[in-house]
């Protein structure tokens, strides 16, 4: 008996002790330094987001297994991003990081990709949804909350609806929106 009440008087110390180290602990913080900290993993998930939404969109790559990785780079305005994982090809590489680079929100990249002749797709029933032909195509992808906006310009509205199709087929997107991605005819300029 008297083992049992030395037992809950030393758990009721440890339990007023924590509470006091808690209370006076939070106490003395900075509420900005919590609202930074949220803004900062918000931004961080956002760019980690985009730039897996740009690679998934891309034929050549959309079946590979890319990490992204996306870190808060206070003295630039932008994230650095790291690349992981494994491809077939130089060429794989280097388009990689060209898409990442071109993310909006990313100051720099880190391209640890390792190229690995036999490397594989990391999903051989994931496929790249339409054929948009990409490279001759200006099409920019901006990804906030799971939410992908097309811009700029195809050629047809087949294409359009293909980029709208392909941006909704992957597997974190909520809505896609393709109102800002002109049509232009062949021969025809954008204004």
């Amino acid at each position: 008996m008297r083992i049992r009440s030395i037992l809950t008087a030393v758990v009721t110390l440890l339990v007023i002790a924590g509470g006091l180290y808690y209370f006076y602990g939070y106490r003395h913080r900075d509420i900005s330094a919590d609202f930074d900290t949220a803004k900062e993993y918000t931004e961080d998930a956002a760019t980690t987001s985009a730039v897996k939404s740009a690679l998934a969109l891309n034929k050549q790559l959309s079946s590979l297994d890319i990490h992204v990785d996306s870190t808060n780079n206070p003295g630039k305005s932008g994230n650095d991003v790291t690349l992981t994982g494994q491809v077939p090809t130089e060429d794989d590489k280097r388009v990689a990081e060209e898409i990442a680079r071109s993310t909006k929100g990313v100051a720099n990249v880190v391209n640890n990709l390792e190229v690995v002749p036999k490397a594989q797709a990391s999903n051989p029933e994931k496929q790249y949804v339409p054929d948009l032909s990409l490279k001759t195509q200006q099409i920019k992808v901006d990804v906030y909350n799971g939410e992908i906006r097309l811009t700029g310009s195809v050629q047809s509205s087949t294409q359009k609806a293909d980029a709208e199709s392909a941006a909704r087929a992957i597997a974190s997107v909520r809505d896609a929106d393709s109102n800002s991605l002109a049509v232009t005819s062949v021969g025809e300029r954008e204004s």
